[in-house]
């Protein structure tokens, strides 16, 4: 039916509609959360970053002495896990296209090779790396191509995670580029990375980074480097090794190999970087492998003979040179340059590449570029002996080049650096008289909703009683915290320019203080005002405000009037809850909290951790003593806490949903039955909720996290329930309250926090209508407490009565004709929903800031929406995850009951 056809009265079908305003806001941040997802990565990119990642984690769990399974690897289980989902009748997912979906079926076309396309030739201790650097080997190489001895020299030693690219065993270079491009990307964890490219592979290094620029790349180098190399244009016409060496040509065979000379072995050692050793017969290295003792004769004659190639290098060696002969550069003029700094190397000892080709490089960058002649900077005598393959044992003037170049782009990670963080404007002016708007809170959630009032035609003033902006993420996030949820859950905005990186999956810190002083600096800048907290609000006659804010050092009390009052302060988080265990003052080990950078100093080598808590700080202290090299942390809490791997997280954001946003009924139980699993397989104990029906304890999120899932499989790891009831006398340790003990060395609080009730204290109001109004030009946004609700569950919500208007539902009964001539639009409000943004925050959060930005701009809409809605009837401090929905849907019964009754 229509609004004019309807029995219904309209005034209130017209209420509804302005509450239903929200469902449009929401339905277009939906579109575009899922516009981004499809740009930051298809569900099969994902898998394969995810599956890195786990991979990476399960090395450095494998290299630690004290870890168990070392030499079993945790399989990764969630390739599979998704193509059941997908054959459950889930069709396509987000980005997901049946060519996409075909791509992925097809197999690798890559013939036998040394070795696989990723190696680790120097690995780092502590995680994660300062820096990473992808070497591309030349033609005819494998991981060997580079020494890993020299390569371990990159400054800051030890810090410099080296890995080598090997694109050896294709014979179709496109073919070859889709496969090794597709495992550079997956290198997405936020680490700042050069690449370098020597001879050939300087070639396949510009074609995965010209793939790169067409997707949004979070590993997106910050610098490269093409060295021996002509540009590509040039490469077929300058670099012809077998006019200088016309004896390549003979080697078409893998027997080929065993005719070539000791000069001949010498000039595939130097020039081209092939390690050559010397090599057992086929006939002894099988004895060897199953056990069996060679005769001495056959022992001895591998070391009179002349070292060869194996097999598989010979058989590489004439898949490269098919590429090396058939390669031509695709692009033209304008097309041609990366968006990235590059930096050239050349020797006048290389004598099978022309200087000026190498120079040539210069027109395939559009930022800075540099040519660097090694014999200007070393002796020749030092370069002679390595001629074309001087990238394998490099000169120290090329590894200094390196390091100095991967030191002066690093990604900028201190936010105390302040050329790190957009220019807000001074935060130390002088307070206005008058303005539209004062937002309280200078956090994400208050500068978001400063860019929608912005938006909307108002001026804006943002208080902060603290003496910096960012809320949470400035004065209690860690250095090394991160986003509870998905990169795609918790974007604010879209970095923009030629090499804007998305942010890091499952954000850090300064990631997230980067984006909120960028949306400060572009839609509100100069509005913030640090330092003054705000103590009372008054309503006026014409239901503008006064706003009474006093400055926390001394200068007074200073009354603003404005149009519209916005408490942006969070709900969850108010003072930490500290807690201090008896005899404390025995422990001779470190006790801090897990907040606010307490625990950057600690020392976690080898040393046995403790974390009382088991909520999402938990597991990020977990993270972090374990990539810092703890031996084993426990996590102990009152309760268990629900942890669930990345891959539950993300699929919130690619499953698809019907027009409801709920998803298949058959997939969520394939997911659930995964998500068991691992906890099986980690040999950790699923939280006892589980056993109740409940997903995660109540007033509890689901952490992520799929390092202790990894840590768990190699015993590094536990989830216990217990409490600590006092230390030892010895100060190594804990007794627990029910009488076992635990040795200890680092002790980190993660108790959580006491509710912020600031809001009640300066309005005198104790509570709130679910459309964030608290009065007409009043209104709270902050993230709700956590019960069932959060996550769409029918249990584990907090008691809704008190939200319901007796009678209602017993009119709504009587008036059934009445009710069939509903727009769809209303009735659509009445059928199960999904929550289409998982557990990230920023979807919700920009959705109820625009909305409430919009009442502010529609008064008379504004006033029908709290008309509409009676007393307020939502705790302003206890507002439950489920009360939200469940206010909404009683909202407009109440008004239906009216509109059939008036």
């Amino acid at each position: 039916g229509t609004l004019s056809s309807s029995p219904l009265n309209p005034r209130y079908l017209d209420i509804m509609d302005s509450l239903l305003k929200f469902n449009d806001i929401m339905d277009e941040q939906v579109k575009g959360q899922r516009e981004r997802t499809i740009k930051r990565a298809t569900m099969n990119q994902w898998l394969d970053e995810n599956e890195n990642e786990w991979a990476l984690f399960d090395k450095m769990c494998r290299s630690r002495p004290w870890a168990t399974n070392v030499d079993k690897p945790f399989p990764y289980p969630f390739k599979e896990a998704t193509r059941e989902m997908r054959d459950a009748g889930e069709a396509l997912w987000i980005g997901d296209t049946e060519e996409s979906l075909e791509e992925e079926g097809r197999r690798s076309t890559r013939r036998e090779a040394p070795n696989d396309v990723l190696t680790n030739i120097v690995p780092v201790k502590e995680y994660p790396p300062l820096t990473r650097v992808l070497l591309f080997t030349p033609e005819f190489g494998s991981s060997e191509a580079y020494a890993d001895g020299a390569w371990g020299e990159l400054q800051p030693r030890g810090s410099v995670d080296v890995w080598t690219v090997t694109w050896q065993g294709w014979t179709n270079f496109e073919d070859m580029i889709i496969e090794v491009y597709r495992l550079v990307e997956t290198f997405a964890d936020g680490v700042s990375t050069v690449w370098f490219g020597h001879s050939m592979g300087a070639i396949v290094m510009y074609e995965c980074l010209k793939k790169m620029h067409t997707r949004q790349a979070p590993c997106l180098p910050v610098a490269v480097f093409a060295s021996g190399c002509p540009a590509p244009h040039l490469f077929g016409t300058a670099y012809r090794p077998q006019e200088a060496h016309p004896w390549l040509a003979n080697l078409k065979i893998p027997y080929d190999f065993n005719k070539i000379t000791a000069e001949q072995t010498e000039t595939l050692r130097s020039d081209f970087s092939i390690p050559i050793e010397h090599v057992l017969e086929d006939e002894v290295e099988t004895q060897i492998y199953y056990g069996i003792q060679p005769p001495q004769y056959a022992v001895d004659k591998v070391a009179l003979t002349l070292p060869r190639l194996t097999r598989k290098q010979a058989t590489a060696f004439m898949t490269d040179r098919q590429l090396l002969n058939t390669y031509s550069c695709s692009y033209q003029g304008a097309d041609r340059p990366i968006l990235v700094p590059l930096v050239v190397f050349r020797s006048d000892c290389d004598e099978l590449v022309p200087e000026e080709s190498v120079d040539a490089w210069k027109e395939y960058t559009t930022a800075s570029f540099e040519v660097v002649a090694l014999e200007d900077l070393e002796d020749s005598e030092l370069l002679s002996p390595m001629g074309h393959g001087f990238a394998r044992r490099p000169p120290q003037a090329l590894l200094k080049k390196v390091s100095e170049v991967a030191k002066a782009y690093c990604i900028k990670k201190d936010i105390n650096d302040p050329s790190m963080l957009p220019d807000i404007g001074p935060t130390n002016g002088p307070l206005p008289e008058s303005i539209d708007v004062v937002i309280v809170g200078a956090g994400i959630t208050g500068i978001c909703s400063a860019r929608e009032f912005v938006k909307q035609g108002f001026s804006v003033v943002l208080l902060d009683k603290t003496q910096a902006v960012g809320g949470i993420w400035r004065h209690y996030a860690n250095i090394y915290s991160r986003v509870n949820t998905s990169e795609v859950g918790y974007r604010i905005i879209d970095q923009e320019g030629p090499t804007a990186r998305p942010n890091q999956d499952h954000s850090p810190t300064h990631d997230i203080m980067r984006d909120i002083h960028t949306v400060l600096a572009k839609h509100a800048y100069g509005c913030a005002r640090c330092g003054w907290e705000v103590v009372k609000t008054e309503k006026q006659a014409d239901d503008t405000w006064v706003v009474t804010a006093k400055g926390v050092q001394g200068q007074g009390e200073h009354k603003i009037h404005c149009k519209f009052v916005l408490f942006a302060v969070n709900r969850r988080i108010g003072k930490r809850r500290d807690v201090v265990f008896k005899d404390e003052t025995n422990f001779r080990g470190d006790i801090c909290y897990g907040y606010a950078n307490e625990l950057t100093h600690l020392k976690f080598w080898g040393k046995r951790v403790i974390i009382v808590g088991a909520g999402a700080f938990a597991f990020e202290n977990l993270r972090t003593a374990l990539e810092h090299g703890a031996k084993h942390v426990t996590i102990l809490g009152r309760r268990s806490g629900s942890t669930c791997p990345k891959w539950i997280d993300m699929i919130a954001f690619m499953r698809p949903t019907d027009e409801h946003y709920n998803t298949n009924r058959g997939g969520n139980m394939i997911s659930f039955e995964a998500w068991r699993k691992c906890y099986e397989d980690a040999g950790l104990d699923p939280p006892e909720c589980w056993e109740e029906g409940l997903l995660k304890p109540h007033n509890h999120t689901v952490s992520v996290s799929d390092l202790v899932f990894v840590a768990g499989f190699h015993g590094m790891t536990n989830l216990k329930v217990g409490e600590i009831d006092r230390f030892r006398s010895d100060g190594h340790g804990v007794i627990l309250k029910d009488g076992s003990q635990m040795d200890v060395d680092i002790v980190i609080k993660c108790t959580g926090f006491h509710l912020n009730e600031q809001v009640p204290k300066i309005t005198g109001k104790s509570h709130m209508y679910p459309s964030s109004l608290v009065d007409f030009n009043m209104a709270y946004i902050a993230e709700p407490l956590l019960d069932g609700g959060q996550f769409g569950s029918s249990k584990g919500k907090e008691d809704s009565e008190e939200l319901k208007k007796t009678g209602v539902d017993e009119i709504l009964q009587r008036h059934q004709d009445k009710l069939v001539h509903l727009p769809k639009r209303i009735q659509d409000q009445f059928v199960m929903r999904g929550n289409p943004f998982g557990s990230g925050y920023a979807g919700g959060l920009l959705t109820q800031g625009a909305f409430t930005a919009w009442l502010a701009a529609n008064p008379d809409k504004q006033r029908d929406v709290l008309e509409g809605g009676g007393e307020p009837r939502m705790d302003i401090v206890k507002y439950w995850a489920s009360f939200s929905g469940i206010g909404k849907v009683e909202e407009l019964k109440e008004l239906l009951a009216l509109a059939c009754e008036s």
